[in-house]
Protein backbone atom coordinates (compact mmCIF):
# COMPACT_ATOMS: atom_id res chain seq x y z
CA UNK A 1 0.00 0.00 0.00
CA UNK A 2 2.58 2.19 0.97
CA UNK A 3 4.77 1.38 -2.10
CA UNK A 4 1.48 2.40 -4.33
CA UNK A 5 1.07 5.51 -2.46
CA UNK A 6 4.60 6.57 -3.48
CA UNK A 7 4.81 5.89 -6.90
CA UNK A 8 1.44 7.98 -7.09
CA UNK A 9 2.98 10.89 -5.18
CA UNK A 10 5.96 10.58 -7.59
CA UNK A 11 3.66 10.25 -10.51
CA UNK A 12 1.88 13.64 -9.26
CA UNK A 13 5.03 15.38 -8.36
CA UNK A 14 6.48 14.81 -11.93
CA UNK A 15 3.17 15.67 -13.41
CA UNK A 16 2.80 18.86 -11.61
CA UNK A 17 6.99 19.56 -12.15
CA UNK A 18 6.11 19.29 -15.96
CA UNK A 19 3.03 21.40 -15.79
CA UNK A 20 4.95 23.62 -13.70
CA UNK A 21 7.71 24.01 -16.32
CA UNK A 22 5.34 24.33 -19.12
CA UNK A 23 3.60 27.37 -17.46
CA UNK A 24 6.79 29.27 -16.44
CA UNK A 25 7.88 28.63 -20.54
CA UNK A 26 4.25 30.24 -21.37
CA UNK A 27 4.17 32.96 -18.59
CA UNK A 28 8.03 34.06 -19.87
CA UNK A 29 7.08 34.02 -23.71
CA UNK A 30 4.20 36.00 -23.59
CA UNK A 31 5.56 38.25 -20.35
CA UNK A 32 7.30 41.56 -22.14
CA UNK A 33 11.40 42.18 -21.11
CA UNK A 34 10.96 45.00 -18.80
CA UNK A 35 8.55 42.97 -16.43
CA UNK A 36 10.68 40.28 -16.55
CA UNK A 37 14.07 42.40 -15.71
CA UNK A 38 11.85 43.82 -13.15
CA UNK A 39 10.97 40.34 -11.63
CA UNK A 40 14.78 39.42 -11.69
CA UNK A 41 15.23 42.54 -9.78
CA UNK A 42 13.03 42.24 -7.24
CA UNK A 43 14.01 38.34 -7.16
CA UNK A 44 17.70 39.25 -6.54
CA UNK A 45 16.44 41.76 -3.86
CA UNK A 46 14.50 39.20 -2.09
CA UNK A 47 17.55 36.93 -2.01
CA UNK A 48 19.46 39.27 -0.45
CA UNK A 49 17.30 40.40 2.22
CA UNK A 50 16.90 36.74 2.82
CA UNK A 51 20.10 35.73 2.99
CA UNK A 52 20.61 38.90 5.63
CA UNK A 53 17.51 38.47 7.10
CA UNK A 54 19.14 34.73 7.78
CA UNK A 55 22.09 35.40 8.86
CA UNK A 56 20.68 37.47 11.59
CA UNK A 57 17.87 34.78 12.90
CA UNK A 58 20.41 32.47 13.08
CA UNK A 59 22.72 34.24 14.96
CA UNK A 60 20.09 34.53 17.40
CA UNK A 61 17.86 31.43 16.96
CA UNK A 62 18.31 28.06 19.32
CA UNK A 63 19.78 25.34 17.50
CA UNK A 64 16.96 23.49 16.59
CA UNK A 65 15.06 26.29 14.77
CA UNK A 66 18.38 26.59 12.70
CA UNK A 67 17.77 23.05 12.13
CA UNK A 68 14.33 23.09 10.71
CA UNK A 69 14.70 26.46 9.02
CA UNK A 70 17.59 24.68 6.91
CA UNK A 71 15.37 21.98 6.54
CA UNK A 72 12.57 23.93 5.42
CA UNK A 73 14.74 26.16 2.42
CA UNK A 74 16.14 22.58 1.17
CA UNK A 75 12.56 21.66 0.68
CA UNK A 76 12.27 25.59 -1.52
CA UNK A 77 15.19 24.71 -3.52
CA UNK A 78 14.05 21.48 -4.15
CA UNK A 79 10.89 22.79 -5.53
CA UNK A 80 12.39 26.05 -6.98
CA UNK A 81 10.58 25.79 -10.47
CA UNK A 82 6.71 25.47 -8.80
CA UNK A 83 8.11 28.30 -6.20
CA UNK A 84 8.73 30.33 -9.57
CA UNK A 85 6.08 29.18 -11.45
CA UNK A 86 3.46 30.18 -8.93
CA UNK A 87 5.26 33.92 -8.10
CA UNK A 88 5.47 34.22 -12.13
CA UNK A 89 1.69 33.42 -12.12
CA UNK A 90 0.66 35.56 -9.50
CA UNK A 91 2.77 38.55 -11.12
CA UNK A 92 0.97 38.29 -14.49
CA UNK A 93 -2.19 37.41 -12.97
CA UNK A 94 -1.36 41.20 -10.41
CA UNK A 95 -0.95 42.97 -14.12
CA UNK A 96 -3.68 41.63 -15.75
CA UNK A 97 -5.87 42.86 -12.74
CA UNK A 98 -4.36 45.88 -13.00
CA UNK A 99 -4.54 46.69 -16.60
CA UNK A 100 -8.03 45.65 -16.38
CA UNK A 101 -8.66 47.77 -14.01
CA UNK A 102 -7.46 50.78 -15.54
CA UNK A 103 -9.71 50.00 -18.44
CA UNK A 104 -12.95 50.44 -16.71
Amino acid sequence: MKEQAAKKAEQLTDQLRETAEHAAQLVKDTTPGPVLDKAAQAAAQVRETTTRAGHLASEKAPGPLVDQAGRAAAAARANRTALLTFGAVVVVFALIRRSRDRRH
